[in-house]
């Protein structure tokens, strides 16, 4: 499912993947300039009137999900004897149910200009069969939103994930916890009506539970500057730089630390009160520190654009093409190029209805488990999802959903089909905030 998720991740922590999520619900918005999940690209973008909007207030949340996977692992149909793959347990099944009971806390708090908001969610994640893959996972984040004079402003937030890696792309079957630390901060300075100049910094801690996959834990540090132009009201042009810097523990066979430097220009433009287009393109060049990892030099993009027909129903389109790696696998990393559809209907007041096509090309670059005598891996990943949501009242809240994934490489031992079907019932209860983020 590539590219598309701004929903948390640990609604279904054991799809989580390095640099995308794979969930199941959750709406999506037509903002491609700003990458899933970058916490760099939104703490830079212009202040939002939504915050302002919304009422202090902390709202509860308890929740359980049902889920059934018939392909935990992501395995080839030709493997037969799961025991025969490494560090799985000897009691391995395919397939599985999942039960993920989750508890959350939702607040804002507001003082003047300065506004903080916190959400912390916990959830214990239980397998019928596979016992050796229970697992506590957590999303947690804390922003200050601050505002020195109206024309300085930015925000300053720490976000914490933790959650089972996923098997995709993996040689190593046992179970693998993920955590992964975000500080940020962000500043902007509105130079007039117009015209805007904008700057942040992140630091990134991720490391991994099973021994053999620790190399794969790095420390990364980005800076990020530019400027933006509104044209009007509701259009935008801008332009950003980012430097990137990241280490992996020494001792690997080879150095995967890596220098990133990254180059865009975008735009945000309102065809019209029914469409939204938006878009960046830039130039990504990463230098690794070892030979034996084929640096990367090239154009990226991603491109987006909203359609909204009626009140109660809209369509998101949207494709890119960027760099990517699996958590597991830092240094066997991709060229992703893909697109997705997210068509969205508010049937009733109490019903909404969901769907998403998404379409994946994935280039091998790095090094990595590869079984190829010459060239290189080459990989595709369709999915489906259709979800469903009904809040019969204000404080109980049903979720269904069912996702098809399918994945063809060159390489036979990467080929998978998955089938996952979801069904969740949330209750909620304090003084929430009127409008949701």
């Amino acid at each position: 499912m590539g590219n598309q998720n701004p929903v948390r991740a640990s609604r279904l922590p054991q799809l989580m993947a390095a640099g995308f999520v794979c969930v199941v619900g959750g709406a999506f918005t037509a903002r491609a300039a700003i990458v899933d999940n970058d916490l760099l690209e939104v703490g830079v973008a212009p202040p939002s009137d939504v915050l302002a909007a919304r009422d202090d207030g902390i709202e509860f949340r308890g929740s359980d999900m049902w889920s059934y996977d018939d392909n935990i692992y992501r395995i080839s149909p030709s493997v037969t004897d799961l025991t025969s793959l490494t560090g799985i347990s000897a009691d391995a099944h395919r397939s599985d149910h999942i039960n993920t009971a989750a508890a959350e806390v939702d607040g804002q708090w507001s003082k003047g200009r300065q506004i903080v908001v916190g959400d912390f969610i916990v959830n214990d994640n239980r397998y019928d069969l596979n016992k050796g893959l229970d697992n506590v996972s957590s999303n947690d984040k804390l922003v200050w939103y601050w505002n020195a004079t109206g024309v300085l402003s930015g925000q300053a937030g720490v976000d914490y994930t933790r959650g089972l890696a996923t098997f995709v792309n993996s040689t190593d079957y046992a179970r693998n916890v993920v955590d992964s630390t975000n500080i940020y901060a962000t500043g902007r300075y509105q130079v007039g009506p117009r015209w805007g100049i904008f700057a942040g910094v992140l630091e990134t801690n991720t490391s991994l539970s099973l021994a053999e996959s620790q190399l794969n834990d790095f420390h990364a540090k980005s800076v990020d500057f530019g400027t933006e132009y509104a044209t009007d009201e509701k259009n935008t042009l801008g332009w950003e730089y980012r430097y990137t810097d990241t280490r992996y523990p020494p001792g690997g066979v080879t150095q995967s630390d890596f220098r990133e430097d990254t180059w865009r220009v975008y735009e945000k433009y309102d065809f019209s009160e029914k469409t939204v287009l938006d878009g960046s393109a830039g130039y990504l060049k990463r230098d690794y520190a070892s030979l034996g990892i084929r640096s990367f030099s090239g154009y990226i993009w991603r491109a987006a654009a909203q359609w909204q027909p009626s009140d109660k129903t809209f369509i998101d389109l949207i494709g890119w093409r960027n760099l990517q790696a699996y958590v597991t696998a830092q240094s066997d990393y991709f060229v992703s190029k893909g697109v997705s559809i997210f068509p969205h209907w508010g049937a009733t007041e109490k019903v909404s209805l969901g769907a998403t096509l998404s379409f994946q090309d994935q280039d091998y670059i790095g090094v990595g488990p590869s079984q190829l005598a010459q060239g290189s891996r080459h990989d595709t990943l369709t999915s489906g999802q259709i979800t469903a949501e009904y809040t019969p009242i204000k404080y109980l809240i049903f979720n269904f959903g069912y996702t098809h994934e399918k994945r063809g490489s060159n390489e036979a031992n990467f080929r998978y089909d998955d089938n996952l079907l979801t069904a969740r019932f949330t209750v909620r209860f304090g003084s929430a905030p009127s409008v949701p983020l």
